[in-house]
């Protein structure tokens, strides 16, 4: 194990600069601050005292986000000279082409935009520590002269240098696709979902309620097979979560700020997260109207309309047809919530409201000077 020396003993000393977005980024980046010179020390070097700060700024930029927007945001924050390195977290995705970039580098200002969704959703704290410290590495070997560590940059994928003279990470094949959507959803947090449905969620059991005692639902649900209580089910979740996206306008369509290519990215995401929150919704109504089947329905009664004996079978088929018949009905109470809301878990939002005040900024830079 290496030993580490105290920072009184360093033979350099290393201000580094974490800046993040707000929300997960900068949460990610607090943390940082706390483990990375312990990082640093193990991975770079041991005789440098790392000295790490976290901001959170918001980054405001539109799809063509690359390092040098990254640099315009830190430079005013920080005397020239004051830093050694910088670092801007970000949920925005990054791509050269169709490839997701994990990690922009721009050694001549040493900074680095590390785009978190391509790190993927596993995970997510411990891969932006490694892949930081290796950045950072990377960005202080010429100004401290510091020779590379054994680990290297053995966190960062393939990496390439574009025409802007930027060094660009690539998250390779269909992995990087899948890590890059998923770590998306994830910075979406879809669990969140559930819980701002309120209204949904009443329309949901208030008509699971009514199902779960009528008499010609027990008949109904005992005559169905398999592959019509799946149908049902698919065909539910699915007008609940086209309903949502349609009544609150959530489907992004390519504009002078969004291309198509990244406005499929968005609706793909955006489906993704819907329906992971619809979803969650369907199995906690399951599992409630099966234990409260259990519990108000007597076998003898259940059976009697059945014209046989009630099973565990029957219970779990019942509340599954009315969990399906109760997602139609949470349809009706979605379109009573709060667009604010509902649209925090839609990733373009965030984005529009980006860009958003991009151009209100830009507007206000542009007003000639007196003009009120």
């Amino acid at each position: 194990m290496t030993d580490f020396l105290p920072p009184a003993a360093a033979a350099h000393a290393a201000r580094i600069v974490l800046v993040a977005d707000p929300g997960v980024a900068s949460e990610i980046a607090q943390e940082l601050a706390d483990k990375l010179p312990q990082q640093l020390r193990r991975r770079v070097r041991a005789d440098v005292d790392w000295r790490v700060t976290a901001r959170t700024v918001p980054l405001v930029a539109d799809e063509q986000l690359d390092v040098s927007s990254a640099a315009d945001v830190v430079r005013p924050l920080l005397p020239e000279g004051d830093w050694d390195a910088a670092v801007f977290l970000t949920d925005l995705p990054r791509r050269a082409g169709l490839r997701p970039v994990s990690v922009e580098v721009n050694p001549q200002d040493r900074i680095a935009l590390v785009s978190l969704p391509a790190l993927g959703s596993w995970r997510v704290r411990r891969r932006a520590r490694h892949v930081v410290a290796d950045v950072i590495g990377l960005l202080t070997q010429g100004r401290l002269d510091l020779a590379p560590s054994p680990e290297g940059a053995g966190r960062l994928e393939a990496s390439g240098v574009g025409e802007d003279g930027l060094e660009r990470f690539i998250v390779p094949g269909l992995r990087g696709h899948l890590s890059l959507v998923t770590g998306m959803v994830r910075a979406n947090r879809p669990w969140r979902l559930f819980a701002t449905l309120s209204r949904a969620l009443a329309g949901v059991f208030a008509t699971a309620a009514f199902g779960l005692i009528n008499n010609s639902t027990w008949t109904i649900s005992s005559s169905m097979d398999v592959g019509r209580l799946i149908g049902t089910s698919a065909a539910s979740l699915l007008a609940l979560t086209a309903w949502i996206i349609i009544d609150h306008e959530l489907w992004e369509r390519p504009h002078s700020s969004l291309s198509r290519p990244f406005s499929r990215l968005y609706n793909t995401v955006t489906c993704v997260t819907i329906t992971s929150g619809v979803l969650s919704l369907y199995v906690v109504l399951f599992l409630a109207l099966f234990g409260v089947s259990k519990l108000i329905l007597t076998p003898s009664v259940f059976g009697t309309v059945l014209g046989q004996h009630a099973t565990v079978h029957h219970y779990a088929v019942l509340a599954w047809f009315v969990s399906s018949m109760g997602m139609v009905g949470g349809a009706f109470g979605s379109g009573l919530e709060d667009d604010g809301t509902v649209r925090n878990a839609a990733y373009g939002e965030r984005q529009r409201r980006r860009w958003q005040k991009l151009q209100e900024e830009k507007k206000v830079r542009e007003e000639p000077e007196g003009e009120t």
